[in-house]
C-alpha cells in the first residue's frame, strides 16, 4: 500500500472515530436529560394510535432491515473488519433512531421526549441484538438474511405491545 493512501486512510480512519465517539457522548447525554414537556393523552385514539404504532411501525422496520440486509454485505465485503464494526455501530443508532420517531409519533401517551427516546433505543438495541443473534444461532454470520426482516418487524411488534402494556393507563385492544 503506498504511503499516501496509508495516511488518507488512517486520517480517515481518526475522524470516524472520532465522529463516533461524539456521538455516543451526546446519545448518553440525550438519554439522561431533561424530559421535557408531557404529550398528554387528551383528546387523542389510544386504541388507534396502538394499533398503527403496531402495524406501521412494523411495517417501517421490516423495509428498513430489508435495506441493511444489502448493506451489511456491502459494508462487509468491501470494508472487511472495520466495515463490519462501522456497520453494527451505525445499525444500531439507526434502529435507534428510527425507533424513537416511530415512538414520539406514533408511541404510548402520556409520554415526555425522554420516554420516547429511552424507549426508542432500547428497541432498536433490541431488535439488532435479535437479528445478530438469530443469525448467530444458524451459523450465517457475519451476513444478515432477508428472513432478518421478518423477525425484526415481529420483534418490534412484540417490544411495542410491552411497552404499550406496562403504559400507566393500558389501553386495551
Amino acid at each position: 500500500m503506498s504511503t499516501t493512501r496509508s495516511t488518507v486512510l488512517s486520517v480517515l480512519g481518526v475522524l470516524i472515530l472520532v465522529v463516533l465517539v461524539t456521538g455516543l457522548v451526546l446519545t448518553i447525554k440525550r438519554l439522561s436529560g431533561e424530559p421535557g414537556p408531557t404529550r398528554r393523552a387528551e383528546g387523542v385514539d389510544l386504541r388507534r394510535r396502538r394499533r398503527n404504532q403496531l402495524t406501521f411501525g412494523a411495517l417501517d422496520v421490516l423495509v428498513a432491515v430489508a435495506v441493511l440486509v444489502f448493506f451489511n454485505a456491502v459494508a462487509i465485503v468491501l470494508g472487511e473488519i472495520v466495515g463490519g464494526v462501522l456497520f453494527v455501530v451505525t445499525t444500531i443508532a439507526g434502529l435507534s433512531a428510527l425507533c424513537t420517531a416511530l415512538d414520539r409519533h406514533m408511541g404510548p401517551l402520556p409520554s415526555t421526549a425522554l420516554e420516547s427516546r429511552r424507549r426508542g433505543t432500547i428497541t432498536g438495541a433490541t431488535l439488532f441484538g435479535v437479528i445478530f443473534t438469530a443469525t448467530a444461532v444458524t451459523g450465517q454470520l457475519p451476513f444478515f438474511r432477508l428472513w432478518a426482516a421478518p423477525l425484526a418487524a415481529i420483534t418490534y411488534a412484540a417490544a411495542v405491545h410491552l411497552q404499550w402494556s406496562r403504559q400507566r393507563d393500558p389501553v386495551t385492544v
